[in-house]
């Protein structure tokens, strides 16, 4: 459990995602095109995300006694399947990779009403040094730990749709 009070556990897909989030989407998600606007599976992904540090280790707490943090550096969502009014989702996070500076999520939204993905979104994150905004290596301990969980996490595969770019093809 999250300092938030986030209950967490493993994803109900079969994958190594956790399962970081789950909401009702509000009705005022809903767009003139009566599903939910695209605006708000950013929302979903960044609470979902908020837990997900905070699990790792990296949440506010390590904020205020190290002064060190990390910030979004590049950022790619898909929308799979529309959104209807009343859905309830879920969020399963995975940290794809890590390295002393850099760390690398995936999060996948599920409907709950009928088990199928909705919407993933993938994230590149830098630690950084508050002080001097600049980016540092993680502390050695965090760093040892976060790679571990990365590769238990990745051990029977990455998800579905991991690096996909944007490609107009050529007619």
């Amino acid at each position: 459990m999250t300092s938030d009070g986030i209950q967490l556990r493993p994803s109900g897909t079969g994958g190594g995602g956790l399962r970081t989030l789950e909401c009702d989407v509000d009705a005022t998600w809903i767009d003139i095109n009566d599903h939910m606007n695209a605006q708000y599976y950013g929302i979903v992904i960044y609470r979902a995300h908020a837990a997900f540090t905070d699990v790792l280790g990296l949440g506010d707490e390590y904020v205020r006694k190290t002064r060190f943090g990390k910030v979004v550096v590049q950022t790619a969502m898909t929308y799979e399947r529309e959104v209807r009014r009343g859905a309830r989702l879920a969020v399963d996070s995975w940290l794809l990779g890590v390295d002393a500076k850099r760390l690398h999520f995936f999060h996948e939204v599920r409907n709950l009403g009928g088990q199928t993905r909705v919407a993933v979104g993938e994230q590149l994150d830098l630690h950084v040094d508050l002080e001097t905004r600049r980016t540092t290596p993680m502390p050695a301990d965090l760093f040892t730990r976060l790679q571990r969980f990365a590769a238990g996490q990745c051990a029977a595969g990455r998800p579905e749709g991991v690096g996909r770019t944007i490609i107009v093809p050529r007619t």
